[in-house]
């Protein structure tokens, strides 16, 4: 009999978004985002997300994360006090509503490993 230990940190789920911003306020999206709160940072970090990229390109933003359990994660950030302040600090330039900017997310329609 073989026992295969497979540690966890090779099994993750990749959660992707897209969100539209207010046009003429693509430099405020990109100065806020140089400057996010330390709090939310942890929020995020604890609730289990790494290898965060956002990408914009004109009003569009793209996001891209990696969890282990995608289900997990979306809770603890949307239960959270400190999300709910910092998606109504970035409501004045998100054209998303809130209820969906962090919702299921795209469909990923491929990968290479």
């Amino acid at each position: 009999m073989f026992l295969i230990n497979i540690s966890a940190k090779y099994f993750h789920m990749r959660y992707a978004f897209h969100l539209k911003i207010k046009k003429g306020t693509e430099d405020e999206y990109i100065k806020r985002h140089r400057n996010v709160w330390p709090e939310m940072l942890d929020l995020l970090k604890k609730a289990g997300v790494r290898n965060y990229s956002i990408f914009i390109e004109d009003t569009d933003v793209f996001g891209y994360w990696e969890c282990d359990d995608l289900s997990t994660t979306l809770d603890a950030i949307n239960r959270s006090e400190i999300n709910s302040k910092w998606q109504s600090f970035m409501s004045d330039i998100i054209t998303t509503p809130a209820q969906e900017r962090t919702g299921s997310g795209m469909k990923e329609v491929f990968h290479l490993p």
